[in-house]
């Protein structure tokens, strides 16, 4: 018995790897998750979203085993006889998991900072689809500007900003347009937005020409430079204003089912209902008393369940991608922060 607990020990940390690895990946997972659909309600409520990061975690083991055994010699028919043996063994894992806050330049780099224009180009171009990318992550094209239930700047938005987008999901299909960064005459990097020339279809012809008509670009021209602003554009250049985190996640708030007792006693913001023309949300936060059976995410607020529907495709979709924009954050170099480490027993 002594042997194999000795064999059980010299195999304990390689066959912990595969379950550890994947039990804490996972549990990590659903706490992101949790945390950003807490601070996604919280911001309805005008309540501050708070983020604490998983920067560490240690996992130690610990097997201990105690062999033990008496012997005892016949001294005579009434003397003692006995022989006896024993092993004790005593398993203990204490994880240690360090949290940081989300605090000052690194909450500023990566949560309150514009996404650059480039970065939502290149996710275009990596695959996701562009009338969703431009939808989550840009508020204006060339003046034209997209929807907001923001408090500070709600607004319908802009018919022909709708049009766009959909033209430009066309022209992506199609393999039509291309982009690239490159080094303008103060070496700093410029994004470029190609059409490529060649033979194309009359109706992909007429949907290019309809799109450059409503961004009043250059018909002559096929390259244009991508920058962040605000200005109306037009000729060669695409002026693209973009969201930051927080932005997102405010305009994701609006999706968010607000108990009517909350909106009747002013606790939630209102938002504005989709206008004719503007495009489906792209999330749906479902609300209720109880907690559902089986959700992707959901939170407790305010004494109300908050959730998405795992069967709700639409809304994961938005919600992962939210969570990739935070994995690709830029949060600078980490700073001298004050950590608040938990011991788990």
């Amino acid at each position: 018995m002594f042997a194999a607990l000795l064999t059980g020990c010299t195999q304990l940390g390689p066959k912990s790897i595969n379950r550890d690895r994947f039990d804490y990946s996972a549990a990590v997972a659903d706490s992101w998750k949790d945390q950003a659909l807490l601070n996604i309600v919280k911001l309805r409520y005008a309540d501050n979203p708070v983020f604490v990061d998983v920067s560490q975690i240690v996992s130690g083991y610990t097997l201990q085993t105690t062999l033990s055994g008496t012997v005892g010699h016949n001294l005579g028919p009434f003397g003692p006889n006995s022989n006896s043996a024993g092993v004790q063994g005593q398993f203990t894992d204490r994880p240690t998991i360090t949290y940081t806050p989300l605090t000052g330049q690194q909450y500023q780099r990566g949560i309150l900072s514009p996404i650059a224009p480039s970065s939502v180009l290149f996710l275009i171009q990596a695959g996701y689809a562009a009338d969703f990318v431009l939808l989550m992550t840009v508020e204006s094209l060339n003046g034209l500007n997209n929807r907001s239930v923001a408090p500070a700047r709600m607004s319908p938005g802009d018919p022909e900003f709708f049009q766009v987008v959909q033209l430009v999901r066309k022209v992506q299909r199609s393999g039509n347009i291309g982009m690239r960064i490159e080094l303008d005459k103060a070496k700093k990097e410029a994004t470029v937005l190609t059409f490529h020339r060649g033979p194309i279809s009359p109706e992909l012809q007429s949907e290019t020409a309809q799109l450059g008509g409503l961004l009043k670009l250059d018909a002559n021209a096929n390259e244009y430079k991508v920058s962040y602003g605000i200005t109306g554009g037009g000729g060669t250049d695409i002026d693209m204003t973009t969201r930051s985190l927080v932005q997102i996640m405010i305009e994701l708030a609006g999706t968010v089912d607000i108990p009517k007792v909350h909106l009747a006693d002013g606790s939630a913001y209102p938002v504005l209902a989709p206008t004719e023309g503007a495009m489906t949300p792209l999330m749906h936060v479902r609300s209720g008393t109880a907690r559902p059976a089986d959700p992707f995410a959901a939170v407790l607020y305010r004494g109300y369940w908050f959730w998405i529907d795992q069967s709700d495709l639409v809304s994961k979709r938005s919600f992962s991608f939210l969570q990739g924009l935070f994995n690709f954050a830029d949060t600078g170099k980490p700073e001298n922060l004050p950590l608040v480490t938990i011991q788990a027993q």
